[in-house]
């Protein structure tokens, strides 16, 4: 998850300079039965990026089942009714072809890169999958003992997992949000073959997905074969819920001690509302957190670490491309380690932005913007990267139109535009976080 957060914060940035110069070629259209295509010229290499994206995830599953999503990915590639069990992964490493999937709080997605010779092949696999998976109860334990083995591994063995899994439930409570992706070990060892299956009926239809196609290939070549291979799969009824933040005010304190972590680290997670409701004000925390925490050259990193070195690094990241609502964090990795105060910490993080946005004028302005566009530089090279980021936007409500219009409306964002952005910010809803001080209780929750 932090992986593809990561990549797409970086993909995000790199769309306006290439749809300006028309570098970039996106076009769409939609299958009578529902299904959003969406093609991406790109003739560099004879190279082809195939991915599908459910608009379904973790968020969707029936409470109680957790890591249904998950575990529906990794059964994804045992059979269907055409392709027996195991012969997935051999077609793939047969022909040369990279392969993939992930899912996240909203999304499942499945990917392939691949010689464009291979194009027919992939859509002819991944079609297929979307209304004719087949997987028998012994497949089912495997990969049910997989998926479980995965989070024993990755989360359990973690040392900080305890925290950040406290830390996100605590910010959206009772939400689906609020829980992890992989389910709890229990959750996923108590999932039955009915369970996955009801998943996989409810939501994987061609009326709740959207594929993108990005390489070298043009509208008029790829647009039979999409009609040949899924337009014949039917649609069906899906019905999502309503994802509603906390609207009343909280602030609440974790402060975490973990035998296997001396490091500390301070964190401040502020729930905002979905970008549906934030409309354009969504660029205007973008350019915040360009401002505030973009890296070496941002306002914190300047004041916090080099001029007073109280911490050793400082971030700010915004996260919004989601059903529910959007989140701005704070991360800080103070310098003296051995006398960290909290109460310290935190105002210092709040008087360096307060001092920051105070000074922001229509020059730091300006020079925030170039920064963030002449970072977009390379999208265009690579057809993974715009697939990864359109069918990311698509998946989540954005339009294709509103990602071609992403480099005017960061243009449109002004100096008030920000600063209200930011007074908007100390007014909502946040948890506080300390990772991990050692201290007598391993957990300590103070609310306000």
């Amino acid at each position: 998850m932090n992986k593809f957060a990561l990549i797409f914060g970086f993909v995000i940035l790199l769309w306006s300079q290439t749809a300006k110069a028309k570098l970039f070629k996106a076009e769409e259209f939609v299958l009578p039965n529902g299904l959003q295509c969406v093609i991406i010229e790109n003739h560099k290499a004879p190279l082809v990026e195939q991915m599908l994206w459910y608009k379904a995830g973790s968020v969707d599953e029936q409470k109680g089942k957790g890591g249904s999503a998950h575990l529906l990915e990794h059964l994804m590639f045992r059979g269907t009714k055409f392709v027996k069990d195991g012969e997935f992964n051999k077609i793939m490493e047969k022909h040369g072809i990279s392969d993939n999937a992930f899912t996240s709080f909203d999304v499942t997605a499945y990917h392939q890169f691949a010689d464009v010779s291979k194009l027919e092949i992939l859509l002819a696999l991944e079609a297929d999958r979307m209304e004719n998976l087949n997987f028998d109860e012994k497949a089912f334990e495997a990969e049910r003992k997989i998926v479980y083995e995965e989070r024993m591994q990755r989360v359990e063995n973690s040392p900080t997992s305890p925290f950040y899994e406290r830390f996100r439930m605590m910010l959206w409570g009772n939400n689906p949000y609020g829980r992890p992706v992989t389910g709890l070990p229990q959750e996923i060892l108590d999932l039955k073959y009915s369970d996955v299956m009801k998943f996989y009926r409810k939501f994987y239809a061609p009326n709740n997905a959207v594929l993108v196609l990005s390489g070298d290939i043009t509208m008029q070549e790829v647009r039979p074969l999409i009609e040949k291979y899924y337009g014949k799969i039917k649609p069906h009824k899906v019905k999502h819920q309503n994802f509603d933040i906390d609207k009343h005010y909280f602030h609440e304190i974790l402060q975490m001690s973990l035998p296997e972590v001396s490091s500390i680290k301070v964190y401040e997670s502020y729930l905002l509302p979905k970008h549906s409701e934030l409309k354009n004000k969504v660029y205007d925390y973008l350019v915040l957190e360009e401002y505030l925490g973009g890296g070496a050259a941002s306002a914190l990193y300047k004041d916090l670490v080099v001029n007073q070195k109280t911490a050793l690094s400082v971030d700010a990241s915004y996260s919004f491309v989601s059903r529910g609502g959007s989140v701005f964090t704070f991360t800080v990795v103070p310098q003296n380690q051995k006398k960290f105060e909290r109460e310290k910490a935190f105002a210092e993080l709040h008087t360096s932005a307060d001092e920051a946005i105070k000074n922001l004028d229509e020059k730091k302005l300006a020079q925030i913007k170039r920064k963030m566009l002449a970072d977009l530089v390379f999208v265009n090279d690579n057809p993974k990267d715009a697939a990864n980021w359109i069918g990311a936007m698509l998946a989540t409500g954005f339009s294709l139109e509103d990602v071609q219009n992403y480099e005017n409306n960061l243009n449109a964002v002004t100096v008030e535009g920000v600063k209200n952005a930011y007074k908007f910010l100390q007014s909502a809803s946040h948890i506080s976080g300390i990772c991990c001080q050692k201290k007598q209780n391993n957990t300590k929750g103070e609310e306000k």
